[in-house]
């Protein structure tokens, strides 16, 4: 009797975690496929389990997308720390470099930009995940201003702004790849406060 009361809940933990992530793997798929706006009903029924048993692990879809993004954002976040420890020289460049990163993480999946513009409720399972990103941003762009590498006039939130535009367009258009790294050349190099060094046709 001691081993089965140890086994079942066991049991019951390693299904509902299959449950959980059959329907993260749906939700993956149909997000990255900029099917987005696939009903959580849906995700549920392509994930062969019932709608109450989604709901029990995401109560709405905002709960679901932050799962999704989950880990990408934590290593962004992590990844942010690590930039605000290079030399103060560095700190336009661990910036730019930072941006970058991010765009291709808010353009993971369809919606997410939308979501970073947008203002969220505080009990949103998004907000905590939005709130670090513009932590993690606002953090290095303060150390780039200070340093000179970066314009001084403009705010956090106008940054967000520009990264979540050319998100969408990424988002819109994830075949033109070349389209997006240019408007974020035009983008950077507006953040600078000096022209960008070209390498030398010798060095190309």
């Amino acid at each position: 009797m001691v081993e089965l009361a140890e086994t079942a809940p066991r049991q019951l933990r390693a299904h509902a975690r299959r449950n959980r992530d059959r329907i993260l793997a749906v939700a993956r798929d149909a997000f990255a496929n900029r099917n987005g706006d696939i009903s959580l009903n849906e995700v549920a029924r392509r994930a062969g389990v019932g709608t109450g048993t989604l709901f029990r692990h995401f109560p709405n879809r905002d709960a679901l997308l932050e799962a999704l993004m989950h880990d990408r954002t934590e290593a962004l976040c992590t990844e942010a720390e690590r930039l605000l420890g290079v030399p103060a020289d560095d700190a336009g460049s661990a910036l730019f470099e930072w941006l970058t990163d991010l765009v291709d993480h808010v353009a993971a999946y369809q919606g997410v930009s939308a979501v970073l513009l947008a203002e969220q409720d505080a009990d949103s399972a998004l907000h905590a995940a939005c709130h670090a990103v513009d932590q993690a941003a606002t953090s290095l762009l303060r150390r780039a201003q200070q340093t000179g590498a970066v314009r001084a006039d403009l705010a956090p939130d106008e940054l967000i702004s520009l990264i979540g535009a050319i998100s969408w367009v990424k988002e819109q258009a994830p075949d033109r790849d070349a389209h997006v790294r240019a408007l974020l050349t035009v983008m950077i190099d507006g953040l600078r406060t000096s022209p960008p060094r070209t390498r030398s046709a010798s060095a190309r």
